[in-house]
């Protein structure tokens, strides 16, 4: 193993540091599940209800849709994305490298994790992306940091709450009062739809709140209750809780337009969430962005067989999504797009794991997409004091591209939102005019 110092909090052996990291982030994860992490009040579903008093929405005049896939935990990018002719990878993982003949060629340089065949699949279509060692400067190796900084889209040394696509929706749709969330967050809630203003996100915490929903528009009944004070009360609870979900009708409506569709691999709760996804494009719910995630990527032991299940699990979920939406053409109008918070140290540990690193992979996947690998694999001959190697791509590129080129966005929306100018990248066949004769919204 490499012998660089070490940034406390990154590896297991830091102890009290890496515990404390590890519980300030599953902390937020399970407040954020209750409704609890939103500042300023109560909230149900992740939604602060003193967001339901500020101006509300209309959407955008795209029908295009994006959907994100957070890996979370940090997924481990030289496992994923395997550069099978660097000597070095090899000698400084020798229980966990993955072998060039094992490896889903994607050039003459580079293959895919062998249990991503669905996802290879789509590669050799010219439905998939991957952009290459992304990241920031001066990277935290905190789970609860870095993923506020890729939410967010902010600089690692600006603490900004709002997240980068409520800023999007916050500065493109006009007034109004909106009859459908623009963002839809299916899991454990964050802030990526919260604007500075106003939160533009709903959060459904798992598919049996969505089933909940999609057949009675409420979250809880409340006609099976005791005639009691007890009862009562619980009613009275109940019924705010219901009055409080405001997209509920909508959401119901949308559901019944579609009923779930697809053969989406069983006992996958990403699976799941997209299949929901999907039946709600399907439905016209209106949406226009949406927010999955997959936890498990913060593989410090026993590394191969989790990672390898992992990978075949997003890789499988998104090839049923897209085959899914595909089988009326409405994959045309999806761009999905993972993000893991950083990616894992280059050597193994001594516990058959890998540990906070830098930059790490990032995935695309829809007809709209160039194809391909955008960038260069990490120089692991050219890091920093702790070892790791220097980020190629700075993540902001990959979501001014996609905001400018997917959603429409114009250049001084993407500058505004992303905080500053970042070089887009070549990830797209087709894009979507930004001429100012044309108009940019409209309200529905």
């Amino acid at each position: 193993m490499c012998d660089f110092p070490d940034r406390k909090g990154r590896a297991l052996h830091d102890a009290e540091a890496h515990s404390e990291d590890h519980a300030r982030w599953t902390r937020r994860q399970f407040l954020s599940t209750l409704g609890l992490a939103a500042a300023g009040g109560l909230a149900l579903g992740s939604r602060s209800l003193r967001a339901m008093h500020h101006p509300a929405l209309d959407l955008l005049d795209t029908d295009r849709v994006l959907v994100l896939v957070q890996l979370a935990g940090g997924n481990d990018g030289l496992n994923t994305i395997i550069p099978f002719r660097n000597d070095i990878y090899y000698r400084e993982r020798p229980s966990l490298s993955i072998r060039q003949s094992e490896a889903l060629v994607l050039d003459a340089d580079h293959g895919l994790h062998p249990a991503m065949t669905d996802a290879h699949r789509l590669f050799l279509e010219g439905q998939m992306s991957v952009v290459q060692n992304v990241g920031y400067d001066n990277p935290s190796q905190s789970h609860f940091r870095s993923t506020d900084i890729w939410v967010s889209a902010s600089d690692a040394s600006v603490v900004e709450n709002s997240g980068w696509a409520g800023r999007y929706l916050e500065q493109t749709l006009p007034t109004g009062t909106p009859e459908r969330p623009p963002g839809v967050q299916l899991g454990a809630g964050s802030n990526v739809f919260l604007g500075r203003q106003s939160d533009y996100g709903m959060t459904i915490d798992n598919p049996g709140v969505f089933q909940r929903l999609a057949e009675s528009g409420t979250l809880y009944p409340t006609d099976n209750l005791p005639n009691t004070p007890y009862g009562a009360s619980a009613k009275y609870v109940r019924d705010v809780a219901n009055n409080s979900v405001r997209y509920a009708k909508a959401l119901q409506e949308a559901a019944s337009r579609a009923r779930p569709n697809g053969d989406y691999p069983s006992g996958s709760r990403l699976a799941s969430n997209l299949s929901i996804i999907a039946r709600l494009i399907r439905g016209d719910l209106g949406t226009r962005i949406y927010l999955v995630s997959l936890n498990g990527f913060d593989t410090h032991s026993q590394q191969l067989d989790m990672h390898a299940s992992l990978l075949a699990n997003v890789s499988a979920s998104v090839h049923a999504f897209l085959e899914d939406l595909s089988s009326d053409g409405l994959d045309e109008r999806v761009l999905l797009m993972t993000f893991s918070e950083f990616g894992r140290t280059y050597w193994e540990n001594g516990a058959a794991g890998t540990d906070h690193s830098t930059g790490a992979p990032l995935f695309l996947f829809g007809p709209a997409l160039a194809g391909g690998l955008v960038g260069e694999s990490p120089d692991l001959t050219r890091t920093n004091e702790f070892g790791d190697p220097l980020h190629g791509i700075d993540f902001r590129q990959v979501y001014g591209s996609v905001l400018s080129e997917w959603l429409g966005a114009d250049t001084a929306t993407v500058e505004s939102v992303l905080n500053g100018t970042f070089d887009p990248l070549p990830l797209f066949t087709t894009g979507v005019s930004t001429s100012p004769d044309l108009p940019a919204t409209l309200s529905i």
